[in-house]
């Protein structure tokens, strides 16, 4: 009788396959929402946008116009500084990480706040040129019709409050609390 032998089948190994790793991507942090045509180089990483209210307030949307960026890019040439864009929104706020920045300040060394061309504040380092000529053109940028660079320099050069009635505005000049700060108030009469 020939001799039967079980049938060897050849083990079965389950078949595998090399391992799949879910292929990494670079982390990318979400791309930062800013007012249209705001150039990115004249804004700090941390800059806070609040739309809403940006989108609410004319002195802010004048604040970053193509007008307000060259003025800044214009005094950072003059003046060797790097003043940027910290905060737009109900305040305008301007850092330079290089420059003095007083305890007791919006976290920057020039700040605009208002409604309109005739209801404002300006906030500024007074110890420093580059923010003294930054403030005395934002006054006409914000209202072309108003001029106050001597009033301005003669508040730096005294530290002292002063009063002023023009061009049918009364403004004031004075220190601020913090430390160098200075602040223009202009109010309709």
């Amino acid at each position: 009788k020939p001799e039967t032998k079980p049938e060897v089948k050849p083990e079965e190994k389950p078949e595998t396959k090399p391992e799949v790793k879910p292929e990494e991507k670079p982390e990318t942090k979400p791309e930062q929402k800013l007012p249209e045509g705001l150039n990115q180089e004249l804004t700090t990483p941390e800059t806070k946008f609040n739309e809403t209210a940006f989108n609410n307030l004319p002195i802010a949307q004048k604040s970053v116009s193509s007008g307000a960026q060259n003025i800044v890019k214009s005094v950072n040439s003059t003046y060797g500084t790097n003043l940027k864009f910290n905060e737009i929104g109900v305040s305008v706020a301007l850092k330079d990480q290089g420059m003095y920045l007083p305890a007791g300040t919006f976290n920057s060394q020039f700040l605009v706040e208002g409604v309109n061309k005739d209801e404002f504040e300006i906030y500024f380092l007074g110890n420093n040129a580059a923010t003294v000529e930054l403030a005395k053109q934002w006054v006409n940028l914000l209202n072309p019709s108003l001029n106050l660079d001597s009033e301005i320099d003669s508040v730096v050069a005294t530290h002292k409050i002063s009063n002023y009635e023009k061009e049918n505005n009364k403004i004031r000049i004075g220190l601020s609390t913090a430390d160098q700060m200075l602040y223009i108030r202009v109010e309709s009469k």
